[in-house]
């Protein structure tokens, strides 16, 4: 039995192996295989592993996260391992670390409350209870509020409480070493499915607009409910947050220098 079931570069930014656990004689004959993969690995790069075997399950995803950023899904018995060791696939990073500054800087968030504030990066979170209670997730950035285990706000590049997911696609054209980019910002409707709410382009960057590109999300959508108010601030916090796009697409221009790329 071959070991790969699908090898496809239809993304141009990620390569993609999706191979049977069946295909492999014990656990450490799989997570070798991983390891050796990981350890080549220069480009973003995806490996779907399928028929996780129960027995094989949390040892695999233990053995695996101390190389590199992985996920589960125990229901469907899927390990899903995403590499992307790129300057493009950090910027996220600098986005919302300078957004969450303009927001204390500009008094929607008090000292008191931006010290509650938990930014964390390829962080394994556990699903403890729901539906996929026992799977493990590692968003490549979350905001958490000190003490609570899941976040409200989630970003992956490239659920339980997890309200809010913003994702950021990147597509590069190798011919012309050109990226454009978009990014999706997923909510829940009423009935607690997840919804895109907006879409907006990164590049080619749009023509400026009286209003700025931002993404619209209300301040309980980025920080729960379990931010603690300041009871000494002076005045009401704004209800929505605005998360800048035009910071993203600075971070990002910046990154692409780095690799040798050029903005759409």
């Amino acid at each position: 039995m071959s070991r790969y079931l699908d090898h496809s570069l239809s993304d141009p930014t990620l390569s993609r192996t999706v191979m049977s656990a069946n295909a492999f004689v014990d656990r450490a004959d799989l997570e070798a295989h991983i390891k050796d993969l990981i350890t080549c690995v220069k480009t973003n790069q995806e490996v779907v592993v399928t028929d996780l075997r129960p027995s094989w399950g949390e040892e695999t995803i233990d053995s695996i996260n101390r190389s590199n950023d992985g996920e589960s899904t125990r229901q469907s018995r899927v390990l899903r391992i995403v590499m992307m060791p790129t300057e493009l696939n950090a910027c996220h990073q600098d986005w919302l670390f300078v957004s969450m500054a303009n927001l204390r800087n500009s008094g929607d968030l008090t000292d008191s409350e931006f010290r509650q504030l938990r930014l964390r990066v390829g962080t394994t979170l556990e699903f403890r209870s729901g539906p996929y209670r026992g799977s493990r997730k590692e968003p490549d950035f979350f905001l958490r509020i000190d003490h609570e285990i899941l976040p409200p706000l989630a970003i992956e590049s490239g659920d339980g409480e997890i309200n809010t997911v913003i994702i950021i696609n990147w597509d590069c054209n190798r011919s012309t070493r050109h990226v454009s980019g978009f990014v999706d910002l997923y909510v829940r409707d009423q009935n607690g499915m997840p919804v895109r709410r907006q879409r907006e382009v990164v590049f080619p960057a749009p023509a400026p607009t009286p209003i700025p590109q931002r993404l619209e999300l209300t301040r309980q959508e980025v920080f729960g409910r379990h931010l603690v108010p300041d009871t000494t601030r002076t005045g009401s916090p704004s209800a929505m947050v605005y998360l800048e796009l035009d910071i993203l697409r600075q971070e990002a221009s910046e990154a692409l220098r780095h690799m040798n790329l050029l903005p759409a």
